[in-house]
């Protein structure tokens, strides 16, 4: 039976019955369990990088909606400037003009190149792959909560968790301003099979993306710091 999301996961005692049978002649003896960690990746948040669209200066509140006097954050009414909606992405969300954009970091993972337990297997695939644990740490310096990290899984040269290859793979929660911790992450039910589209093809390499939407209401305090968060696990597979 499968844990509770997020929690340790067992696998079932597939080496276990791997031995039973063989003894009994019914699988070859050659068949091997391989336990490994994955390599770590981190992922910065930072509000100076790519992707940011945070305002300059000040942002004071900007009622809207109907009945206000900006029914359209991104066309108020002359005199007032007229933003660049590109630039900085504005909508009337909870009836203030709110800044909201989408923030990604892509990186590669090379199970062949990277793990010590499997720099030297011969085999070219792995088979029965089970995530046991996701971990994360985080240390923030950023002065406004992070919302949730999306984590997805994707082939090598996918980069945007909004392409159709990247699959959900698990979330880190929000992390509150100024602090560091660690936690599980809170992985998809279905982690081991999708992680077992890429991890099964030793030697290609994919993407592990971390995606979060920043969220910045009118009024409310601009963003300025970074988050960096480190993602590991464990993973067991028969070779």
């Amino acid at each position: 039976m499968r844990a509770r999301r997020g929690s340790w996961r067992v696998a079932p005692p597939r080496a276990l019955l791997v031995v039973a049978l063989a003894g009994c002649g019914l699988v070859s003896r050659d068949v091997t369990t391989v336990a490994f960690d994955l390599p770590p990746k981190s992922y910065a948040f930072d509000t100076n990088g790519v992707g940011w669209k945070v305002p300059t200066g000040a942002f004071p509140v900007v009622p809207c909606g109907a009945g206000q006097l900006v029914a359209d954050c991104c066309h108020p009414p002359a005199p007032a400037p007229q933003p660049d909606c590109a630039v900085t992405p504005l909508s009337c969300d909870s009836g203030v003009c709110t800044l909201r954009f989408p923030v990604s970091v892509s990186q590669q993972v090379d199970l062949k190149q990277e793990v010590p337990e499997l720099a030297n297997v011969q085999s070219q695939s792995l088979v029965d792959i089970y995530v046991s644990q996701v971990r994360y740490s985080v240390t923030s310096t950023l002065n406004v909560p992070l919302p949730s990290i999306d984590l997805y899984v994707a082939p090598d040269g996918v980069t945007s968790a909004m392409d159709p290859a990247a699959q959900l793979f698990g979330t880190v929660p929000e992390t509150p301003p100024m602090t560091s911790g660690d936690g599980n992450v809170d992985i998809v039910p279905d982690a081991d099979s999708v992680f077992a589209q890429y991890a099964h093809a030793l030697g290609t390499p994919f993407n592990f993306i971390a995606t979060t939407t920043v969220v910045v209401p009118s009024g409310s305090p601009i963003p300025n710091g970074r988050v960096e968060v480190t993602v590991t696990g464990q993973v067991s597979a028969h070779l």
